[in-house]
């Protein structure tokens, strides 16, 4: 499998993430959607990492991988400022990673910013028309 072809495996797999994020937020399911959204992510970065890069990082820190992809390229602010969507794979995974249930606002955020990084990846990989690259 080509490196291409390997970023594109890991973009379809992130888009799948958010699908499942929105049907989760619909559902009130919000620190599930919290925690799709933020796979979504951080699988869209890494699939723009191995494009770019050959490289996939160990890691699951959006931050890391921002400032990765820095690197290489001028990264969006509007993008940038969805870093804090790693809390979410943390604490929406463990019930006692925090002290509050989830609401439905902060699940909303989160889809937010997953779907805006799923399209900058797009954008970047050129795929589907890389609508939402300059949003903010």
């Amino acid at each position: 499998m080509g490196l291409r072809s390997l970023a594109l495996s890991w973009l379809r797999k992130a888009k799948r993430f958010i699908e499942v994020a929105k049907r989760d937020l619909d559902g009130g399911y919000y620190d599930i959607s919290a925690f799709n959204a933020q796979q979504a992510a951080e699988m869209s970065l890494k699939a723009v990492l191995i494009a770019k890069t050959g490289y996939k990082p160990l890691t699951h820190s959006i931050t890391e991988l921002l400032d990765a992809l820095s690197e290489l390229l001028d990264v969006p602010d509007h993008i940038r400022s969805c870093s804090h969507i790693e809390e979410h794979y943390i604490q929406a995974r463990y019930p006692d990673a925090r002290l509050r249930e989830y609401t439905r606002e902060e699940a909303e955020r989160a889809v937010r910013c997953g779907e805006a990084i799923v399209r900058y990846a797009e954008g970047l990989l050129e795929v589907g028309g890389g609508e939402g690259q300059e949003e903010g």
